[in-house]
């Protein structure tokens, strides 16, 4: 018994039960009636079943043939699926698509950014991780993400680095601290107080700490947090002064008690950039979503039906 049930086959068995013919099933698939009737015979010579009642008025399945009819739907269906998905990756439509970047990014505009693209792209996933700058380079060169977006100020390595956004970094300090009247202030009026810092290697904590050394100085760093939300607390009990994006802390809960200095600074309009491997080779819904962060049509962001195919990887915050 060597008769094997392709595809065909079940596509025959299909078009059998609802023409309720075999020389009209073999008409619908081009092929000679003889043929398809020696394929239903195989099969049934293969499992020792009978599939198909004939009669006068026609051929109706038997049991077993019903529950050849119902797998031969499902099997069916799943590759119409299958073929529908593959013909979406292609066209773009479709995909899996890895993000990493770091808290500024995320807290700013990212979320938001991502969860329109969703809204407007629904058969696409998107895995955001939140990392380090440098790690976050690091991950798109292994291939671990498609696309990167960190500090402008962090070495890039060998990846195609393509503009973001830009943020602009102010001084946080308390009301009642000694620059909390100034209109701006000079970081080298700064660097004396104690800082508040977020983790070693972060973007704003290398340009604060190169900021420091061009001064000749060290940065005098009191206390390490991993997220702005544990910066502002830290800060508003009084243990320094902190460095951080103006656009977090407009609107931010809980800041009420502390006051923003612009700083009088080149750097402090920090760019933010995104980083691939080759902009040229990414795969078409990949591209699409670069193309999207780069031109994500400004105030339309406030999306949320994409939210549950965005998935929160793994956040240092």
């Amino acid at each position: 018994m060597t008769a094997k049930i392709d595809l065909l086959t079940l596509q025959l068995f299909v078009a059998i039960v609802e023409e309720q013919s075999i020389a009209k099933a073999a008409e619908k698939k081009n092929i000679a009636a003889s043929a398809v009737s020696r394929r239903i015979s195989d099969i049934e010579d293969r499992f020792q079943v009978e599939l198909l009642h004939r009669h006068s008025k026609g051929i109706e399945p038997t049991p077993a043939g019903f529950a050849l009819l119902e797998h031969a739907r499902i099997i069916l269906g799943n590759l119409s699926r299958l073929e529908s998905e593959l013909t979406g990756y292609r066209q773009g439509k479709r995909g899996l698509i890895r993000v990493c970047a770091n808290k500024s990014a995320i807290l700013e505009a990212l979320a938001d950014e991502l969860s329109l693209f969703l809204e407007r792209h629904p058969l696409v996933h998107i895995d955001i991780e939140e990392d380090l700058s440098p790690a976050i380079v690091r991950a798109v060169v292994e291939n671990r993400a498609d696309i990167g977006i960190f500090g402008g100020n962090i070495d890039g390595q060998d990846l195609e680095l393509l503009s973001y956004r830009s943020d602009s970094l102010v001084a946080l300090v308390t009301r009642d601290h000694p620059l909390a009247g100034r209109s701006n202030v000079r970081f080298r009026e700064l660097v004396d107080f104690d800082f508040v810092s977020l983790e070693k290697g972060s973007s704003i904590e290398t340009l604060c700490v190169r900021a420091a050394a061009a001064l000749g100085q060290h940065l005098k760093v009191r206390i390490r947090v991993s997220s702005f939300d544990a910066l502002f607390r830290v800060i508003d009990a009084r243990m320094g002064v902190g460095v951080v994006p103006l656009e977090i802390v407009r609107g931010r809960y809980g800041v009420d008690s502390l006051v923003t200095i612009p700083l009088d600074e080149s750097w402090a309009r920090r760019e933010l950039v995104m980083g691939v491997r080759d902009y040229k080779s990414l795969p078409p819904v990949t591209k699409l979503l670069v193309d999207h962060l780069r031109n994500p049509d400004d105030a339309r962001l406030t999306a949320s039906s994409g939210s549950d195919r965005l998935t929160v990887v793994r956040s240092r915050s």
